[in-house]
Formats: C-alpha cells, structure tokens, sequence
C-alpha cells in the first residue's frame, strides 16, 4: 500500500481511500527522523512546559495556570473555528471516488509548512482537508513532498500547484 510520511504520521493511499494515521509520537519520530536538533528542541520545549506547570503547581499559582490554560484554548479553539468556517475537516479517511482534486502548497522553509489541501464531496457539500507535510528544516522535507505528489497523481488525483 503506498504512503508517505506527514507531519505527524503517515498518508496511506490503499486504492480505495486516502486514510491519515496521525499522533503526537509520530510528530516526535518526524523530528527525530529527519532533524537532531528539531528534536532536542521540542524535547525541550515540552520540558519547558512541563516544568511551568510544575512550578506553579507547586507554588500555589493555579491563577497563572488557569490564564495560559485559557490563553492557549482559545487560540487553538479559534483557529479550529476558522477551519471549520472556510470548510476544512479532520477526517481520518476520505474515499478516494470523492476526491475532487489535491493542491500542492510548497510552504516556505522557516515561515509555512509544505502541505496538501485535499477538496472532495460528502453528501453533496463540498469539503477540504490539510495533510500537513514534514518541515523543510528535516533532511528529507522536500523529497518527502515530491513523493507525495507522485503517488497522489499515480493514484488517479489531479495535483495542482497553488
């Protein structure tokens, strides 16, 4: 079954559907697969985190925790709002016969990230979803993209440039 590696797992392409297997274990095996340092970085980071909310745990601070809870939620619960507004979904599995097209979106290394925005019918609506490619910091990047591009367009997709 042909695939290709995403930001957070893999893109299986099996002949009758597109399925997308996504974790944040897979985002992590990305980074370490494609970039030591983008690894060590978001280790890191999540220690970070981690240890913010320890701190403030353990100093009574629960206001402080609430806030960035807060702050955090509302970013990512306006940005799955506009999602939704401009017609993009999560599904984890489109079939292949409701595929209307792909458009490939290069991104720019260190300012956005290479993705494809799949367009296909579910009950008449028209609807879109992103497969969100690796980083172009990883060593395999853009190798990783052409791929994709391929096997979208050998499994009978039309692949557009935007």
């Amino acid at each position: 079954m042909p695939s290709f590696r995403t930001k957070r797992g893999r893109c299986h392409l099996d002949g009758e559907a597109l399925r997308i297997d996504s974790s944040l274990r897979g985002q992590l095996r990305r980074y370490r697969e494609g970039s030591r340092l983008l690894f060590l970085s978001y280790l890191g980071l999540l220690a970070v985190a981690a240890g913010f909310v320890l701190a403030n745990l353990l100093a009574g601070d629960v206001r402080t925790l609430l806030l960035a809870g807060g702050a955090a939620a509302a970013v990512v619960g306006v940005a799955r709002l506009s999602n939704r507004l401009r017609g993009f979904g999560t599904p984890d599995e489109i079939p292949l016969d409701a595929v209307e097209r792909v458009t490939a979106v290069r991104g720019r290394k260190g300012l956005t990230r290479p993705r494809f925005v799949v367009t296909y019918a579910v009950d008449g609506e028209t609807r879109k979803r992103y497969v969100m490619m690796p980083s172009l910091w990883l060593s395999y990047g853009e190798d990783e993209f052409r791929r994709a591009t391929t096997l979208f367009a050998d499994a009978g997709i039309p692949v557009r440039e935007d």
